[in-house]
């Protein structure tokens, strides 16, 4: 673990290596000690795939805390974290996500089959078989980054051209996977589509899916999902 400075007020933790499950339960782990420990020189944790910036107010520490460097404090505090003390704030989950393949759900489906000399059936058993986890939230509100992307089916290229693309699509970008939960204007590359609401602004919990969690994509036919 690499722990350095962002500027004056903020500190990465970087777990470098690969994206993996156990690399992101770490981050979240730090997290949830940061978070029960609750200090208030500390004012935003924003993890992403293999790091995490931790924000503080450094005037308002060295203010009240006997310290003359804002940054070796927060060094410290992190590198003595014992993770095995932490609880959970939520137990990570399963989420399985009903799609629509190709056609007007999917419109670039036919063309990445196309690329990859792949039937179709083919594709969607390798979709639809890989365990995916939630590496990074981003992009929209309640958007998940899914990893573990089958390699036979990664498409190093975007779109010819951008267009506007529905909340529910399926998107592939390179080794990513991602479900939109808002109406979009990209050049992702969309393969399905589903029903199943990610984002609901008017609840607490308004994302479906969050950091960490498992998806599962399976199946249906048009009109099944709806």
């Amino acid at each position: 673990m690499k722990v350095y400075s962002q500027g004056d007020q903020a500190i990465v933790v970087s777990l470098e290596g690969d994206v993996t499950p156990a690399a992101t339960e770490k981050l979240l782990a730090i997290r949830q000690c940061l978070i029960e420990q609750n200090d208030p020189f500390i004012t935003e944790i924003v993890p992403t795939e293999t790091d995490m910036m931790i924000s503080y107010d450094a005037r308002m520490m060295m203010k009240h805390l006997n310290i003359t460097s804002p940054f070796l404090h927060m060094q410290a505090l992190i590198e003595n974290i014992d993770t095995q003390d932490s609880v959970r704030e939520r137990q990570m989950q399963c989420v399985k996500v009903p799609i629509v393949y190709g056609g007007a759900h999917g419109p670039h489906l036919e063309m990445i089959l196309e690329e990859l000399n792949m039937p179709r059936e083919t594709f969607i058993d390798l979709h639809t078989r890989a365990d995916y986890f939630v590496s990074m939230m981003g992009y929209s509100p309640g958007f998940p980054y899914l990893s573990s992307v089958n390699p036979e089916i990664i498409v190093n290229h975007t779109a010819a051209e951008p267009r506007l693309i529905p909340a529910g699509s399926v998107i592939l970008e390179n080794n990513k996977c991602g479900i939109t939960t808002t109406e979009t204007y990209s050049d992702w590359l969309v393969i399905g589509h589903t029903s199943l609401p990610l984002f609901d602004p008017k609840k607490k919990d308004f994302a479906l899916i969050s950091l960490g969690d498992h998806v599962k994509f399976f199946e249906v036919q048009p009109g099944g999902n709806d």
